[in-house]
């Protein structure tokens, strides 16, 4: 295929790096920023304004299968898309980071929808939406470090990182009688390294561990965790950043009366904005990096603080005074894998990417079109993927299936019923199966198991 991008910083980097292996890359760039990294690709790199018609031209725009554009600049990024559908009829992928672009222009509201087809937009990329979802999916259950549902909500999936509190270290998994029925033990991310565990698995401390099942399972699952590990639903969150993200989460949150918010927010005209968005929000003028402020408005009996600057280093130093401060769980918004880890090893909960998430998502659709790619797990190394098996598939007996190294089938969704599937379950025909794996064991599990025979 051949993929055109816009770009004008570090955003397009992701995209070319792992689209050029296999496919004809083309990327217009504006400006020095990231310039050094992407000539370092086996990509064509074109200067220029992505809403110039005669770059997208030389960069082969009307002809290509995908134009992605992924600059800082929401107006860049609409009228690219709108010039090269002008051009030819590439399948268009537009971020956006204004909430108005969406409302004004998208079929839908969400993380990523439908599109605008007036401006020849076929994916509209909202990363804002998707970070705040997620991290009020975190905050809303006592210690855990990831949160998903899937199949309508009849699926669900937990992650935490497991203390003394929680008694499953030191046993093999098979041995373990603690976990109410329907849940299983998915993934585990130990150290950098992200796997499927086995039967003969032996969880440490400090391990990461994904549970998914039943939604009434996790439901216990969710309630058994906090018992060991303390926590509540309610009391007080403390935002730091009233940008984007920080807006829409105390907004989705006000609609808990158990919460109380405060948010910072430094600079005046954005505070004064914030305030009058909201309602049962306590707006602060100041800086969320200042301990004496911190310590002023008692932070150190919230049960949560999110740090969603745009700026990783304020985030970073707004994090680790609220875990000085004492506050249990600590959120915080980062740009890059490489922060990220940096922010997990300096003892930061949850390092969440607004970006990350999206960019995986936009990446799997064009390299595996015919798999949904619901969750990235273990910062990109693990994936949950959705799967219809074929009318030409046999049925066959789960413990008969042979899956692909560090890969499950976690999750089977017939009709309006959803199951944990057991060694004697049968998978047939029209089953949409939800599976976890590493990521480059998407095209086995796929050619494998549920590729129709010719």
């Amino acid at each position: 295929m051949r993929i055109v991008l816009v770009s004008n910083g570090n955003v397009a980097r992701q995209f070319a790096a792992e689209l050029s292996v296999n496919h004809d890359v083309s990327v217009v760039h504006d400006g020095e920023d990231g310039r050094g990294e992407l000539e370092k690709l086996d990509v064509e790199l074109l200067e220029g304004a992505g809403n110039d018609a005669d770059v997208l031209e030389r960069a082969g725009a009307g002809k290509a299968d995908y134009l992605i554009a992924c600059s800082r600049s929401d107006e860049m990024n609409i009228l690219s898309c709108l010039t090269a559908r002008r051009l030819g009829s590439p399948k268009t992928i537009c971020f956006v980071g204004k909430e108005e672009y969406v409302r004004t222009f998208a079929a839908g509201d969400g993380g990523v929808v439908s599109g605008a087809p007036q401006l020849g937009i076929d994916r509209l990329i909202w990363p804002a939406r998707m970070l705040a979802d997620k991290i009020e999916k975190v905050l809303a259950v006592p210690g855990a470090t990831d949160v998903g549902s899937f199949a309508g909500g009849r699926i669900g999936l937990l992650e935490y990182r497991l203390t003394g509190e929680l008694p499953l270290v030191d046993r093999p998994l098979a041995d373990l009688r603690v976990l109410p029925p329907g849940v299983l033990i998915v993934g585990v991310t130990r150290g950098d390294e992200w796997f499927v565990p086995r039967g003969q698995s032996i969880l440490t401390t400090g391990d990461r561990v994904l549970f998914m099942g039943r939604a009434d399972a996790m439901q216990q699952l969710a309630a058994w965790a906090a018992r060991h590990l303390g926590g509540d639903k309610g009391g007080e969150v403390v935002i730091v950043g009233g940008g984007t993200v920080g807006l829409r989460l105390a907004r989705s949150m006000e609609r808990n009366p158990r919460v109380r918010i405060k948010l910072i927010e430094h600079d005046a005209d954005r505070c004064a904005h914030v305030a009058h968005a909201l309602s049962r929000t306590l707006v602060l003028h100041g800086d969320g990096c200042d301990l004496d402020l911190l310590e002023t408005e008692r932070v150190r009996h919230a049960r949560a603080l999110v740090a969603v600057t745009d700026s990783d280093e304020k985030n970073l130093l707004a994090s680790l005074l609220g875990r000085q401060l004492g506050i249990p769980k600590v959120v915080t918004r980062v740009s890059s894998s490489q922060n990220r880890r940096v922010f997990e090893r300096v003892g930061i909960d949850v390092p969440l990417s607004a970006r990350g998430a999206a960019t995986e998502a936009v990446l799997h659709s064009i390299q595996h079109a015919e798999v949904d790619l619901l969750a990235t797990l273990g910062e990109g190394q693990g994936e949950v993927l959705e799967l219809t098996v074929p009318e030409t598939f046999t049925p066959t007996a789960l413990k008969e299936v042979v899956l692909p190294p560090d890969s499950i089938i976690a999750a089977l969704v017939r009709k309006d019923d959803a199951l944990v599937p057991g060694g004697a379950t049968l998978v047939g025909p029209g089953d949409r199966c939800l599976v976890i794996c590493r990521a480059e064991r998407v095209d086995e599990v796929r050619a494998a198991l549920f590729e129709p025979v010719p």
